[in-house]
């Protein structure tokens, strides 16, 4: 299909702009506009898939989504690593996606009726979900048949996890919390952060609380909930919580 430079001006000017700021309005009138028009919109669509990423239209908001694979705007571990330097070694990393599963996991509780605003965790209520999840995790990884079967490096998390303090002495004092490898509340933070610079959650720094956006609850009805990986792992978070706390309700 061909399209004329206006079509792909306008298509042009919505990808860029939602390179920079990841979610788009449909009410926003570069929006607006490419939508009002079927060739910007195909237009649109095609330069993101050139690019290796795909347009999202939840109905209210368009987002942009990278592919983990074939895309320039894709970030493997290195490039991760040298945007949020904080982030030392590859293991913080994985235990930062395990602290964004069990954010996630809490606020995907019913995906019929999502409460915008009302849901959040603190970075407390975090850490020990976390901790409960390695806990019971490494005792049943055995000799590493559990962390075969989840394709997770049980034994590394683990051994990272619990040789962090909760805070630093800076992040106790200090007003604001501060990011990076060197405590749990730092781990959380690095991972909040990268929902938060995705537009997709807002933090409350003097709470030490964590809030999603509509915006994602939108990424979780349109696109996490066809990804077998996140439901998976969603289901085994859920499971193994709920048992952790049974076991310590028998124990009063």
């Amino acid at each position: 299909m061909s399209y004329s430079l206006e079509q792909l001006q306008m298509a042009s000017r919505l990808f860029f702009d939602l390179l920079r700021r990841k979610v788009i309005s449909l009410d926003d009138p570069a929006a607006a506009e490419c939508l009002q028009d079927p060739g910007a919109y195909d237009a649109l669509q095609y330069l993101a898939k050139e690019g290796g990423c795909r347009i999202m239209n939840s109905g209210h908001r368009l987002h942009l989504l990278v592919n983990p694979l074939g895309s320039g705007f894709a970030t493997n571990f290195t490039q991760l690593r040298n945007k949020y330097t904080r982030i030392e070694r590859k293991t913080h990393l994985h235990i930062i996606n395990i602290i964004i599963l069990v954010f996630l996991a809490e606020m995907d509780q019913d995906e019929h009726h999502f409460k915008p605003g009302q849901d959040s965790m603190s970075y407390i209520q975090i850490s020990d979900q976390v901790s409960s999840l390695f806990q019971a995790w490494i005792d049943m990884d055995g000799e590493g048949a559990f962390s075969k079967q989840w394709r997770l490096d049980i034994q590394a998390m683990y051994k990272v996890w619990t040789s962090l303090y909760m805070q630093t002495k800076s992040q106790e004092e200090g007003d604001s919390l501060t990011r990076g490898a060197g405590s749990r509340v730092g781990l959380i933070h690095e991972g909040m952060k990268l929902l938060e610079d995705e537009h997709l959650v807002f933090i409350s720094e003097n709470e030490k609380r964590i809030f999603p956006r509509e915006e994602l609850y939108e990424r979780m009805r349109y696109l996490y909930h066809d990804v077998d990986r996140y439901k998976e792992l969603k289901a085994l978070i859920g499971v193994t919580l709920a048992e952790k706390e049974g076991e310590a309700n028998a124990a009063y």
